[in-house]
């Protein structure tokens, strides 16, 4: 998953990036935010700010059904909360906010993206330390690298009815405009190969 972050507590980002929970990208300022969603697509941004008209201009580019919003703000105004909420933010921290709280908020959010071992489908284990499926008979798939990565987003993402190439590009890739398209299509064929093989099954479209 990819976030963008503007004006947040470095040693937080630091923690996401080791943890390898996110791909991060830090905007130097508002101008710079705006330039990144338009040419990125992002699971989360989360922003420092008490700029309504700011905050409001990185909500304009953002589909809140697909992009999780997350404000942090000394503005305690309640207007100000509800105009953003109303705009499409998730959620709004007052300041000041430790790292424990906004991480217990992200994790709110994509849950699934904190856990290192979790149930897919009712039927199968999903390790992400190990990089391995398991089903309920201990076939074990074990996959490494970005065919992996692109497993576990599309898992991840299960809900929602499509996911273009583009976007797994985006969010699996640290440089992805320097990747070639048809490298999506050549993982997702070693991942239908691996699952066809190991379970007789195919879980993703």
């Amino acid at each position: 998953m990819r976030l963008l972050s503007l004006d947040i507590n470095r040693s937080l980002i630091n923690k996401l990036e080791n943890d390898e929970l996110y791909i991060c990208d830090r905007a130097t300022d508002m101008e710079d935010a705006i330039y990144h969603c338009e040419v990125r697509y992002y699971n989360l941004i989360i922003i420092k700010s008490d700029s309504y008209n700011n905050l409001r201009q990185i909500l304009k580019h953002v589909n809140p059904r697909l992009t999780a919003v997350v404000i942090l703000s000394n503005n305690s105004e309640k207007k100000f909360e509800k105009n953003l909420l109303r705009y499409g933010a998730l959620s709004i921290i007052k300041e000041p906010a430790n790292n424990e709280l906004i991480l217990a908020k992200l994790e709110s959010i994509h849950r699934e993206n904190f856990q290192r071992r979790f149930m897919f489908k009712n039927k199968y284990w999903i390790d992400t330390l190990e990089n391995s499926v398991t089903d309920h008979n201990n076939n074990k798939l074990v996959m490494k690298g970005k065919p992996f990565s692109i497993l576990m987003y599309l898992i991840k993402n299960r809900h929602r009815p499509s996911i273009s190439k583009d976007e797994i590009l985006d969010v699996i890739w640290d440089d992805p405009e320097w990747v070639v398209k048809n490298v999506v299509e050549v993982n997702i064929n070693i991942i239908r190969k691996g699952i066809k093989n190991t379970f007789e099954d195919n879980f993703i479209n």
